[in-house]
């Protein structure tokens, strides 16, 4: 398994799409549930879509460090 600093920074940016996508999920059902107007829990939809970045971000990141190759 490497280490590196690209491998890191990988880790780092898809843990900050996770973190965000979270939030933005959560706010979203917050405001779905407390608003009666149309469209306002659709922030939770760009929850999801930075879930789902965050997610594959670390599944690439993942396969770059285990991977063998030249270093």
């Amino acid at each position: 398994m490497r280490w590196n600093g690209g491998v890191l920074a990988g880790l780092l940016i898809g843990l900050v799409w996770v973190a965000a996508g979270a939030v933005l999920v959560v706010v979203g059902r917050r405001r779905r549930l407390r608003s009666t107007a149309e469209g306002a829990g659709s922030v939770g939809i760009i929850g999801v879509f930075l879930l789902v970045v965050g997610a594959l971000t670390l599944f690439a990141t993942f396969l770059l460090s285990v991977v063998p190759g030249n270093d």
